[in-house]
């Protein structure tokens, strides 16, 4: 039971945090650095469960805001690293 309010207690607060960027992008139009690497810092040592859903309720409520969060040249390696597995499997 302590779990399950701990992982509510999370939730909430990723909950919280991407209102606040929905809303600080939808005034601003941009986010500041500093809130950027600290979230980012945060979601560094989060669990899987806490991470999948930043990105979800990201996706889904400020999709705008996902480039500040992705960096698009790691997941370029990624993407070109599953293609070689694939293409050395076939």
């Amino acid at each position: 039971m302590t779990d399950t309010l701990s992982t509510m207690a999370e939730f909430r607060q990723v909950d919280l945090a991407i209102a606040a960027i929905k809303k600080i992008k939808e005034r601003t139009t941009k986010l500041p650095p500093v809130l950027v690497e600290a979230y980012k810092e945060s979601l560094e040592s989060a669990s899987s469960a806490i991470v999948r859903r930043f990105f979800e309720g990201l996706a889904s409520q400020c999709p705008d805001a996902l480039e500040y969060f992705i960096d698009v040249d790691k997941q370029k390696k990624i993407e070109d690293e599953k293609q070689t597995k694939l293409e050395t499997i076939s």
